[in-house]
């Protein structure tokens, strides 16, 4: 089986309740329902990043796809967008991109950020969507091991990481940020 470079054709995957495609400028009002929520703001990972995903305004939401996807033109990384079935709305993004360099006992990590609605904020939800990213973005991406953030308020997605194999990284030898979580093709 050949595997297709995801910035050459952005991959469609599929879980019970969702799909999971390339974000599109047409996202945006169903988007900004999600970047405007006050109980999901916190969180989001704005690591390194160069805002705080706060947006009020439709033309906000706008501009921040359209940077999102000169950002996978230029192959920086995938936003997908997270498609609710039931109601064929956009109810959160999922980032994913491969650090260049490998980390000796660990290999090439990925690097994953999970932007929810509020009202999808809950283990079960959280459980099914890391359940499709284990299943298809080590091979897709080419990773060993993929890290994700969870602050300390964000209780069902810590939950839903530890129960899916996720282990709370000590220290800050894997990445310079505080509250990440981290699992292997091995350990998985």
């Amino acid at each position: 089986m050949s595997i297709i470079n995801p910035y050459q054709v952005c991959p469609v995957f599929e879980s019970e309740r969702l799909i999971y495609r390339l974000v599109q400028e047409e996202d945006a009002e169903d988007l900004l329902e999600c970047y405007s929520d006050a109980a999901s703001i916190p969180l989001f990972n704005s690591d390194n990043c160069t805002n705080d995903f706060n947006f009020q305004m439709i033309e906000e939401m706008s501009g921040c796809i359209r940077f999102w996807l000169d950002e996978y033109a230029g192959h920086s990384y995938v936003r997908f967008s997270i498609v609710e079935k039931d109601s064929d709305k956009a109810v959160g993004t999922i980032e994913f991109f491969a650090r260049n360099e490998s980390v000796e006992g660990v290999g090439v990590i990925g690097v994953l950020r999970l932007d929810l609605i509020s009202r999808l904020e809950n283990e079960g939800v959280l459980t099914e969507i890391l359940s499709m990213i284990e299943k298809e973005f080590y091979d897709c991406f080419g990773v060993d091991a993929m890290i994700t953030k969870a602050i300390p308020a964000a209780k069902q997605r810590i939950t839903a990481l530890l129960n899916s194999g996720y282990s709370k990284i000590e220290g800050n030898a894997l990445v310079s940020f505080y509250d990440y979580y981290m699992i292997s093709r091995v350990s998985g």
